[in-house]
């Protein structure tokens, strides 16, 4: 592992992009990815200045949108965002919808779609492994044949690509289930990811960029100040978060005690209608003389 401390890799995104010129190693993690899945690497061309800027401060978690560009010129919005919420489906598919309709833009052609790949960094179990990925596949009902709607050229009238594509795509990276095996270039990645470090062997050729671009140690009095505040929000989250299931959990419990003190009075009231005593009806309920007097 590096001798010297990494800012946290959710972090550097944000930090990265603010100059073009570290967009190298915000490009080799999606790259990275992306080709885990067939796709070739790509390069950032533009950051997208979305509604998620209008977000409500305590629900927004987006860390980057982007339009990429891969070397056969296909443009792609990808958006990476951070999670410690069980109720990260429902925010990915708003973001991609979202998404979609900041990028079109009032009165364009819906032709103009451009594919969204959504990318969630969950601090969190998710599933049994680190990496989730899926896409919407249409498919005929009885025979199960995979639908291709063909968009041509009007000119050519060669076949540009396969409508179904534009369907977004959902990368969720569960960070705490990297199994640490380093055996292909995105697991250097979820090591970056799981451990603010790089690992002592490595794949890809950025992790020397990583170690020297992210090290704490090298950050600006200010920049390491914006970062401290940064992480403190996070934990302010995350302490909110376990606050509010603790109380949901005991909110439950006070929920269950109630009603089965109501059911016992209930089981009482019979009783006491065929003629026990209160002192049995007390040994047999549990319920104090007092109540059941009262009933």
């Amino acid at each position: 592992m590096a001798d010297k401390p990494l800012i946290s890799f959710d972090y550097a995104i944000k930090y990265l992009l603010k100059d073009k010129g570290d967009y190298e190693i915000v490009e080799g993690f999606i790259s990275a990815l992306l080709k885990s899945y067939g796709y070739k690497a790509v390069k950032i061309i533009s950051l997208l200045d979305t509604e998620s800027n209008k977000e409500y401060k305590k629900g927004k978690r987006s860390l980057a949108d982007l339009i990429v560009e891969d070397e056969e010129h296909n443009k792609y919005i990808v958006e990476i965002e951070r999670q410690y919420k069980d109720s990260f489906i429902h925010k990915a598919c708003f973001n991609t919808s979202r998404l979609i309709v900041d990028h079109l833009g009032e009165h364009m052609d819906y032709m103009n779609i451009v594919k969204v790949f959504h990318i969630s960094l969950l601090y969190f179990p998710v599933g049994k492994g680190a990496i989730h990925h899926g896409k919407t596949i249409i498919r005929e009902m009885e025979t199960k044949e995979k639908l291709t709607v063909h968009i041509t050229d009007p000119k050519t009238k060669k076949i540009i690509c396969d409508a179904t594509d534009i369907l977004p795509e959902y990368f969720f990276i569960s960070v705490p289930l990297f199994n640490d095996r380093l055996e292909k270039e995105m697991d250097d990645w979820l090591y970056v990811l799981k451990y603010d470090n790089i690992p002592d062997t490595y794949h890809s050729p950025y992790m020397k960029r990583v170690a020297d671009k992210l090290s704490i140690l090298k950050m600006t009095p200010e920049e390491r100040e914006s970062y401290a505040y940064y992480m403190k929000q996070l934990y302010n989250d995350r302490d909110e978060l376990q606050a509010a299931i603790t109380k949901g959990i005991l909110q439950g419990r006070e929920e269950e005690r109630r009603k089965n003190e109501e059911e016992k009075k209930d089981m009482a009231r019979k009783m006491l209608k065929r003629g026990m005593s209160v002192e049995d009806v007390s040994a047999i309920t549990g319920l104090s003389s007092e109540i059941i007097q009262s009933l």
